[in-house]
């Protein structure tokens, strides 16, 4: 029964407060079907209003939280949801019933636009600073964290090459069989690390503030695995995606001592992206999407100019996603190898 409410509940957007848990940066977003695609023929148009879906989803988040005892998020949900009918102690109550259970989704909690009318409240602020507690003595083990794979055999002269991978919002740093040979097969090592920022069980975010932490996590993670994997710290490139790519630009442009190049792929973000460029000399490579919108390709043409200058850009625009093709290490394994200079042009794989 509880797994066939959880999935009914993934059908419905109940409430801003459930659009909350998955926000993404502009450009980001999950774009529907065109009217004329085939798929949209699979998927019945429902005859329930917005607040048909709203009541059942409500009447379900309530069979869960009751079936359950330890689900955190039904009454999160619940909360959320009586919040913005203004029902301020039963949204109170809901809140507590889920701080009671572990909450710990800090940053949900303290952006949730849907709890604007009880923010002020000795209620809300006190729950707000136990799940802050939680989160950080919860998620400080994971945010940031990196993964790794190098390369059998001796290194290089120098060390090996190395590769970091700052992902989309909402994801995590996973390094799958496929990458772990492609990166081998060029001969570099490959980094990937968590976002600084925890939102859910394997779901992180760059920081929606600055792109300062970002830097850290990455030369902490460089400071301990230099030595101990023989890497080449004047031969470190950024790729990236998202709103990874988009902090990975800012870093690019702001420190360039520390990276040698850089792949971004349809950067995106809350952060303003920078208007100067220290960079010179980097083979830097810009990839964007039909999918995006106008505001998310402007952004990535600003960095395709900003770099343009002083550094070697390419520059490429796709109607297909990575995903259509298989993923991303697929598309841009020929730009990678420019990247890193093994390659002497960068177009990828259409």
């Amino acid at each position: 029964m509880q797994f066939f409410i959880l999935a009914m509940l993934m059908a419905f957007n109940t409430s801003s407060s459930f659009a909350e848990e998955m926000r993404y940066p502009a450009g980001e977003e999950p774009v529907e079907l065109p009217a004329h695609n085939s798929l949209n023929a699979q998927l019945p148009r429902s005859v329930h209003s917005l607040e048909d879906k709203k009541t059942e989803a409500m009447s379900l988040y309530l069979t869960l939280m009751r079936e359950d005892e330890r689900n955190i998020w039904a009454p999160y949900q619940l909360a959320a949801s009586s919040a913005e009918k203004g029902q301020t102690e039963l949204a109170e109550r809901y809140l507590q019933l889920s701080a009671k259970r572990g909450l710990w989704y800090y940053y949900n909690l303290l952006e949730d636009s849907a709890f604007n009318s009880i923010q002020q409240g000795n209620t809300y602020r006190s729950i707000l600073a136990t799940t802050k507690a939680r989160h950080q003595q919860y998620a400080s083990q994971f945010e940031g964290k990196a993964y790794y794979t190098v390369p059998s055999g001796d290194p290089p002269s120098g060390g090996w090459p190395t590769v970091i991978y700052l992902h989309a919002y909402g994801q995590a740093a996973a390094i799958n069989p496929e990458a772990r040979l492609l990166f081998a097969a060029a001969g570099v090592a490959y980094i990937e690390l968590n976002g600084t920022q925890m939102l859910a069980e394997k779901s992180f975010r760059w920081s929606n503030y600055s792109d300062e932490s970002t830097q850290s996590a990455i030369q902490r993670a460089l400071k301990t695995l230099t030595p101990a994997l023989k890497l080449n710290s004047n031969q470190v490139f950024l790729t990236a995606r998202g709103q990874g790519a988009l902090h990975a630009a800012n870093l690019m442009a702001k420190y360039p001592q520390f990276y040698a190049g850089a792949l971004l792929i349809a950067p995106n973000g809350e952060i303003s992206p920078v208007q100067h460029s220290l960079a010179e000399n980097k083979r830097i490579m810009i990839a964007y999407y039909d999918r995006q919108n106008f505001n998310a390709q402007a952004l990535a043409l600003h960095f395709a100019d900003l770099f343009d200058e002083k550094n070697q850009v390419e520059t490429e625009h796709f109607a297909q996603t990575d995903e259509e093709l298989g993923g991303w290490h697929k598309r841009f394994n020929q730009p990678l190898l420019w990247m890193i200079g093994k390659a002497s042009h960068a177009s990828p794989e259409a």
